[in-house]
């Protein structure tokens, strides 16, 4: 996304008389602007949508979400053969790539020609976790006239220098998915996804033309990934993979062990990103920590465990769709997570859907933010989103968005404790349909700072930041969170349980005692 010098330079030249829109030009012939939009269709008895970036004066993709209202049943938009729950989208707009799946649009291009029957519904469009919502309110649809419903969609969150990732996606190569690759990218990026890693079973399909077909090459970045699926002791993610590599030959899934499963992919794929997946699942032979009889309170397994992970999935939203008997909370993963980092076994902590559908978990709830040296999904590199990765720059979230550095440094960073004291400042800002009520420091294991999120919506965001300073005595890492009571609504698609509402930063790493390194407190040793 144009976020950081473009971004100030179509700030500066707005027309001091049309706020947030770009310099009126000649974008007839675009085929993402919205010329010569009209509000009357006495002849057309569809629902037209234009939804435009007021700062290109552009359509962009993004998601229309469809109520129905009064007694009106919401729409159930399905591909022939299949459910609203089930994988395929059915394509209400060809011409401007606009898929209907359950109550939702995906839209390509900001715009959609559609039909709905007569009855009330409630319109609202959104992107993500950025942008504010756009409420095109309360309609009546007759049989014999149309509407046509324009605006903006305004960026209100200021994410410069960070890139949103989904690093766990299954489409139609894996064989538990139907997803068309089309679809799949389109559903990525009505969610402001802006760089993925495809991660089917063992399986590789190729999305650039998909990419390039729906026009997305300036909204979202594709690595070619796979998931490592072992029999019996896990699946491991890898990303990116060298051009021309086939997983189902090359990656090893039936190696004995998981050192040797790991070790053989790091052999062909040298540069890939090695992700744990959903390390805690208790009623399938898929989660490594289950496998192996974690715990999280003495830090001892059943078995030896492997702990050379460069990230760790703490946040997998497709285990809200299991079972009670395989469900772990995200707070119990995170959990375990933390108690790794306790033994000095830390990896990065990453955010991903595991998506296998489109209206069920769709992508991006949640998603990891990177800080990158180029934010624009164009010009982003996979050793860019790697080294991000790697260094333990990042941020998960299901709305809030979160940022935090200790006596200055960055997450994965070393900083040198003053006297025992560091500074601890946080930055969180959510979107209207977004909930947060605090903000937890946590140090080795212990909330050590609680901060309440009381600001309130301002031009459809909140926005808040402290400085809080923490003692410790010993070597700590230190990990910033919010919590929130209420969950996330259905702009998040379908789950079968509600999806909580959770940001966390990777830690911080703090010399105390100043011998220039950092040592592993030990299970339990506090802050």
């Amino acid at each position: 996304m144009l976020r950081s010098a473009l971004a100030a330079v179509l700030f500066a030249s707005l027309s001091p008389g049309c706020p947030g829109r770009a310099p009126a030009r000649d974008v007839a012939n675009v085929p993402w602007s919205h010329p010569d939009v009209s509000t009357d269709a006495p002849n057309d008895p569809r629902i037209r949508v234009f939804v435009t970036d007021p700062v290109l004066g552009l359509g962009l993709p993004c998601k229309l979400t469809v109520r129905g209202i009064n007694g009106t049943p919401s729409p159930a938009w399905h591909a022939a053969g299949s459910t609203a729950l089930d994988q395929l989208g059915e394509w209400l707009d060809r011409d401007d790539w606009a898929l209907g799946i359950g109550r939702w649009v995906l839209m390509a291009r900001g715009r959609a020609a559609f039909s709905l029957p007569p009855g009330q519904y409630q319109l609202v469009v959104t992107r993500g976790v950025e942008y504010a919502p756009l409420d095109f309110g309360a309609i009546t649809v007759l049989a014999d006239r149309g509407h046509v419903l324009a605006g903006d969609l305004r960026r209100v969150l200021d994410t410069a220098g960070e890139i949103a990732g989904e690093f766990h996606v299954h489409s139609a190569p894996s064989f538990d998915s139907d997803v068309p690759l089309d679809e799949r990218v389109l559903s990525l990026a009505v969610e402001g996804i802006e760089v993925f890693a495809s991660t089917d079973h063992d399986a590789l399909g190729d999305f650039q033309p998909a990419i390039e077909a729906l026009g997305l090459q300036n909204h979202i970045h594709w690595m070619p990934g796979d998931e490592i699926t072992t029999d019996g002791f896990g699946h491991f993610g890898a990303f990116p993979l060298p051009p021309g590599l086939d997983p189902a030959v090359s990656l090893p899934h039936l190696e004995p062990s998981v050192g040797e499963v790991i070790a053989h992919a790091r052999a062909v794929a040298p540069s890939a990103v090695i992700q744990l997946n959903h390390p805690l699942w208790r009623d399938h032979p898929i989660g490594y920590w289950s496998l192996a009889g974690f715990d999280p309170a003495s830090g001892m397994s059943v078995t030896m465990l492997y702990s050379q992970f460069d990230a760790v999935e703490v946040w997998n939203s497709h285990t809200l769709d299991e079972s009670n008997a395989g469900y772990v909370d995200p707070d119990g993963v995170i959990d375990s997570w933390m108690a790794m980092l306790q033994l000095g076994r830390g990896a990065t902590a990453m955010g991903n859907t595991d998506t296998h559908r489109l209206a069920q978990t769709p992508p991006g709830w949640p998603r990891t933010y990177l800080r990158v040296p180029d934010d624009d999904p164009a010009r982003v590199t996979d050793a860019m989103v790697t080294t991000a990765i790697l260094g333990g720059d990042a941020m998960l979230t299901s709305g809030p968005f979160l940022r935090a550095t200790v006596g200055g440094a960055r997450p994965g960073a070393l900083v040198r404790a003053n006297a025992g004291s560091v500074t601890v400042h946080v930055e969180l800002q959510a979107v209207e349909h977004t909930p947060v009520d605090r903000v937890e420091l946590v140090a080795n294991r212990t909330v050590v700072a609680v901060r309440e999120a009381t600001a309130a919506l301002v031009n459809g965001a909140r926005a808040m930041q402290w400085d809080v300073p923490v003692v410790l005595t010993r070597d700590a890492w230190i990990v910033v969170r919010t919590r929130a009571a209420e969950t996330v609504g259905d702009v998040a698609g379908v789950h079968a349980r509600p999806l909580p509402s959770l940001a966390l930063v990777n830690p911080v790493y703090v010399d105390v005692d100043g011998d220039g390194r950092w040592t592993a407190p030990g299970i339990n040793g506090g802050p």
